[in-house]
């Protein structure tokens, strides 16, 4: 076997074919622009990572044409796993596969996540560790890095398709990746920001949303506190989930980050508890920005 994996002997006519399809429908969905992400430090990320990158400059096709559906064919060559492990479809993988733990923070880098959706399932590695940064084919990424071949997050991944998460493994199917299993990152001894109380952001306060955004919505840039236009789409989601945890009408800024009326007027609800005094009106001014940063600056402080 060609240890690229990407050379068909005729031997292995027959192991490509069963290489596992992704389940769901083939999506038109665009991805996010690669280059509207913020900057990766090298020193974040592991080294599974950076031969991620370097797959995926090497291979943002699959054999011509495009990775999507492609995600069990994705781990096997990656991961240059044994012809034993290959499966006619992630699903079937999965069922081979041990799984650890359901709880998508605590995998190791080099692990497996599986979902079930469609008939096939689908199946990613995590690059970083906790679940933020897995390697998959599909369209529904956060990062595209070739023909729907890139990144998301877990929760990024679950919240785009309604995927149901089936949990991580450290095998596919009895095959490993080389040089997995270091620990998911940890908050680093991060204290907790004060902005829970003035409503005036920091850097103690961007780095936990950052850590945050990394852990569950697949940012990949920088943890340094300084805010940018990816941090600031995360802090807005971060504070959308918790608008949604207390209650109704429901934004959708928690999947999009985008804010419009109906989050603007949740955080002026919200902001009550905050010690906002201002109208409910969905219009956002200086009293209303401080509520937003109040509400977040609470559930970054409690989430790790």
């Amino acid at each position: 076997m060609k240890t690229n994996r990407m050379t068909w002997s005729t031997a292995l006519v027959s192991a490509a074919i069963v290489l596992g399809a992704c389940g769901g429908a083939i999506e038109d969905t665009e991805t996010l622009n690669p280059d509207a992400l913020e900057t990766e430090t090298s020193e974040l990320n592991s080294p599974i990572y950076d031969r991620a990158r370097a797959f995926a400059a090497a291979n943002p096709k699959r054999d011509g044409g495009t990775w999507d559906q492609w995600c069990g064919s994705l781990m096997w060559r990656f991961g240059q796993l044994p012809e034993s492990s290959a499966r006619p479809s992630a699903i079937e993988a999965f069922r081979a596969s041990r799984i650890s733990s359901m709880d998508p923070t605590q995998a190791p880098t080099g692990a497996f996540h599986w979902w079930d959706i469609g008939a096939d399932g689908h199946v990613g590695a995590d690059l970083n560790g906790g679940g933020g940064t897995v390697f998959m084919a599909t369209r529904k990424l956060a990062q595209s890095w070739g023909d729907a071949i890139g990144v998301n997050s877990v929760h990024g991944y679950s919240a785009a398709t309604g995927a149901r998460y089936l949990g991580w493994s450290m095998d596919y199917a009895g095959g490993h990746i080389a040089g997995g299993g270091a620990p998911p990152p940890t908050s680093g001894g991060l204290p907790q920001t004060t902005t829970e109380y003035d409503g005036i952001p920091g850097p103690i306060y961007y780095k936990r949303i950052q850590t945050v955004a990394r852990r569950d919505y697949g940012y990949t840039g920088p943890i340094d506190g300084v805010t940018g236009p990816n941090t600031e789409k995360a802090r807005v989601r971060i504070t959308a989930r918790e608008l949604n945890r207390r209650g109704g009408p429901r934004t959708s800024a928690q999947e999009d980050g985008i804010p419009g009326k109906v989050y603007w007027t949740r955080v002026q609800t919200v902001g009550r508890s905050f010690g906002y005094t201002g109208p409910i009106d969905g219009i956002p001014g200086p009293n209303t920005y401080k509520a937003e940063h109040k509400i977040c600056g609470y559930a970054v402080n409690r989430a790790f």
